[in-house]
Order: C-alpha cells, then structure tokens, then sequence
C-alpha cells in the first residue's frame, strides 16, 4: 500500500480561486522566495543553505509536505530568520509552519494564510485516517512551539479550511506585524544586517 507523508493539500483549491487575484510585489532584498509546493526536495535545498541565505525569506505557496515544512521552519529559527508573505501573496497549510519559523514574522495588508488538516494519501482509508491526524496534530504542535497560540487546537476547523487576513493571523499570534508594502520589509532587513 502507498503511505507518503501527511500533504496539506487544501490550499490548492483556494490558490484556484484566486486566480488572477492580484500581481504579487517581490521584494527585491529577499535572500530567498519559496514560491512551489513544499517538498522534501525543496527541504534539502534550504536545510543546506547558510545562516545569510536564510536572513529574509519572502513566502508564496500553497502549503505541501508537513515533515518537510516542519524541518524547514526549525532551520529558519536556528537562523534567526525574518519571513515575510507579501500583499496578494499566499501561505496555505503546511506553508504556515515555515513562515511560523520565522524569528522576525510580517505579512502585507492583503496577505491570505490558510489552515485546516493534513490530508494522508494512501490506498488503505486506516493507514489515510492514522496519517492524518498524525501530519495535523505534527503541524498544529510544531506552530504551537513556534509561537502560535494554543487556542489553535480548539479553533481549526476539523472538515473544513480557515482562511484568514494578515490582520486575523495577527490576532492568533501567526503574524507579529502587519506592513503597507515592501520599504518595510527591505528596512527590516537592512536592520538585520547591521545597516541603518
């Protein structure tokens, strides 16, 4: 039987409703955009990188792999990591254990995040039960140690996707800051790096 790690997959189905939503702003001074799905594959490419690649990290993605965004977020912490999800961008299901991974954590006005539980991809419907409360209760802990709320538990929807405002997340302790376009996000870097 096919058992793969627990998939946040819900935030597919949002990304395809906002098509066409709105262009996202790039930030020119970002040492690193995740902009794919999270695979382990995109895991190893940022578990090899260097503290100063990891300096600031511009998120957009509609989630993937929990174990992958899992180790990608504590990477990102023992880096003393800045991430950042820009206006118009997205940061769906397992993407919002890496942005929690974040030391320093901004969101743009018009920033989405979305949360809900794993999905576990397997010919046994057990084996797909197991595995997800597994991969929600691995992605629910992990943002918890990272500085979510606890209240998390009790709110996340369990047949359903919460998608949230940059302004909502801030309440649920996912955001610190919420920021009006990029020259804020570049200071905070230039901060980081000892410039002022």
């Amino acid at each position: 039987s096919f058992f793969a790690a627990p998939v946040a997959e819900g935030g597919l189905l949002f990304s395809a409703l906002l098509e066409g939503r709105g262009v996202v702003g790039r930030s020119q001074t970002a040492t690193l955009s995740i902009d794919e799905m999270i695979t382990p594959v995109v895991a190893g490419r940022v578990l090899a990188m260097s503290d100063a690649e990891l300096a600031f990290v511009e998120l957009d993605s509609v989630g993937g792999d929990v174990q992958s965004s899992i180790d990608i977020a504590r990477r990102l912490r023992a880096a003393g990591s800045h991430t950042h999800v820009a206006s118009g961008a997205k940061c769906f299901s397992a993407c919002t254990v890496i942005y929690q991974g974040g030391v320093e954590r901004t969101a743009g006005e018009e920033a989405l995040f979305l949360l809900h539980y794993a999905v576990q991809v397997s010919d046994d419907p057990n084996h797909a039960r197991v595995g997800s409360v597994w991969g929600t209760v691995a992605l629910i802990e992990a943002m918890i140690d990272l500085g979510t709320d606890s209240s998390v538990y009790d709110q996340m929807p369990g047949f359903g996707d919460w998608l949230l405002s940059s302004r909502q997340a801030v309440d649920l302790g996912l955001v610190q800051r919420v920021v009006s376009g990029p020259v804020i996000a570049e200071r905070a870097l230039k901060q980081k790096g000892g410039a002022s």
